[in-house]
């Protein structure tokens, strides 16, 4: 088989999670299920449409005696602690900023020498991609390097995206520049995860008088319990489908990577006829949020955070993730299919105040200890979440950080299995190396990466027993938490027999 490689993981990626959970799991369907809810409960997409690979990746890092880990501060305290050194280096950092699009510069004559060099069948080479050189703003302002000076200075430019393929390649890049010349190899046969709503509440009240925690809540139609059937006659036992039959029928249980990684000029899913005027809203089933089975995430940020009572006080945040339905975004069957997002429905519109009641009844439905909790509340969306995790990700050849244009990379969790914050520090990671010129050879025979050069000429602190944190927090100094459950605890200990006091 063509599709095969030496890869044991490779290989897995380009199979569906259904096959592997019905043969290793054929005798309990809630077993099934549950495997199901593990391997993909960041998106609402049923094993039958799950790539094999990143579910079990999923599975192995929520088994892992590792834990989850979460910075003090929140994510944000990373990038503050970051800013300095940013700075410190002549950077700079802009926020609440739209991007308009890319900005190209076509290579002088001398390097863009492989358009006059041929292909091994005597065909002429296509013209070499031009040169990425900064971005455009959605108000008209520029950000780009002076490339004339970064030559005389012998500094490669280079721009790195952190927004994910799509964004990147179809919404960024001038339609010009994406017809004229390619996109990563494979894309057009990829899809884009349907959008996110959060929901952003503010409770009033500490975590521990709310009893809620910084584990996360999830609703996941796509791994309902699985419908097994014994035939009476024969005795078979026939699985059914987890997360109910689905529309999509697939023809194999492996992908084609050839036909998915076409040259765009060779294949009609390739750049040529990617997106135009032309494109239609896919016709299918509208989706609409249904209070109590649809898609749903809740967590509670500020439950996971040990410093957030010590700077906030007595308020603990919730946020509520859903899927966008088809009253917010609009899906287009395109190449690679897209969403594309409606505008004008603020607080004022009947659609948001609709979506707004029913996902705060569902949430009190779930946590009924938070009614009359609420001081405030808003909702943000829809937000893009990047490539869907079906094989075809997998086995695209252009998902990788560099680009066919020079001096554009790609970074963010689009280059490994998920959407959550670690997933985006290690595509940043990536990126970065492809930056530096780093590649595979460097990383698996030579352990060459930024990792091992920073660690080489980074300097060991004077006092490495203080603490270096982006927030104010001493673990030492007890909250209202703490000396509340140390009350407990001392009243317990009082009722406690005289024999288990002698012993402690």
């Amino acid at each position: 088989n063509n599709m095969r490689s030496t890869s044991t993981y490779e290989e897995a990626t380009i199979r569906y999670a259904s096959t592997f959970l019905d043969r290793g799991f054929p005798l309990n369907a809630h077993t099934r299920s549950l495997m199901a809810a593990i391997g993909m409960k960041g998106e609402n997409l049923k094993p039958s449409q799950t790539s094999m690979g990143a579910h079990v990746t999923n599975v192995c890092a929520t088994l892992s005696g590792e834990g989850m880990h979460y910075p003090i501060g929140g994510p944000r305290a990373i990038c503050h602690a970051f800013r300095s050194v940013i700075e410190e280096n002549e950077g700079r950092i802009l926020t609440q900023v739209q991007f308009s699009r890319l900005l190209f510069e076509e290579l002088p004559q001398t390097e863009n020498i492989s358009a006059k060099t041929t292909e091994g069948d005597g065909e002429p080479k296509k013209e070499a991609a031009p040169q990425c050189i900064g971005l455009r703003l959605a108000d008209k302002r520029e950000i780009k390097f002076d490339m004339a000076k970064s030559k005389a200075e012998g500094i490669r430019p280079a721009v790195v995206s952190m927004m994910g393929l799509i964004t990147t390649f179809i919404r960024l890049l001038p339609d010009e520049i994406r017809t004229k010349y390619a996109l990563p190899r494979g894309l057009p046969a990829l899809a884009e995860r349907r959008p996110v709503m959060k929901i952003l509440y503010a409770l009033k009240g500490s975590a521990k008088d709310l009893d809620v925690t910084g584990a996360d809540y999830y609703r996941l139609p796509a791994a309902a319990l699985a419908r097994d059937t014994v035939d009476h006659v024969t005795g078979e036992v026939r699985l059914g489908e987890i997360g109910g039959n689905h529309d999509e029928q697939r023809d194999s249980e492996e992908v084609g990577i050839e036909d998915i990684n076409q040259n765009p000029s060779d294949n009609p899913q390739g750049a040529e006829g990617t997106i135009s005027s032309s494109n239609v809203p896919k016709k299918s089933r509208k989706v609409k949020y249904v209070p109590g089975h649809s898609w749903m995430e809740i967590s509670f940020p500020s439950a996971k955070d040990p410093s957030f009572e010590s700077r906030h006080g007595k308020v603990t945040t919730c946020v509520v993730t859903i899927e966008a339905d088809d009253d917010f975004v609009t899906p287009y069957d395109t190449k690679p299919a897209l969403y594309a997002c409606q505008k004008g429905k603020g607080e004022t519109h009947s659609d948001y105040k609709w979506l707004m009641e029913r996902v705060r009844q569902d949430l009190l439905d779930t946590y009924p200890q938070l009614k009359d909790k609420i001081m405030y509340s808003t909702m943000e969306g829809p937000l893009l979440r990047g490539l869907s995790h079906t094989p075809q990700r997998y086995a695209a050849k252009g998902v990788r950080p560099d680009s066919p244009y020079p001096g554009l990379f790609s970074g963010g969790s689009d280059l490994t299995v998920g959407e959550s914050f670690s997933a985006s520090i290690v595509g940043g990671w990536l990126a970065a190396n492809a930056v530096v010129g780093y590649s595979a050879v460097d990383h698996l025979f030579l352990q060459k990466n930024i990792t091992t050069d920073i660690a080489r000429y980074i300097e060991v602190p004077d006092s490495p027993s203080e603490p270096d944190l982006a927030v104010d927090f001493d673990p030492d100094v007890p909250t209202a938490v703490d000396e509340k459950t140390k009350k407990e605890k001392l009243v317990e200990s009082d009722n406690d027999p005289p024999e288990l006091k002698k012993e402690e």
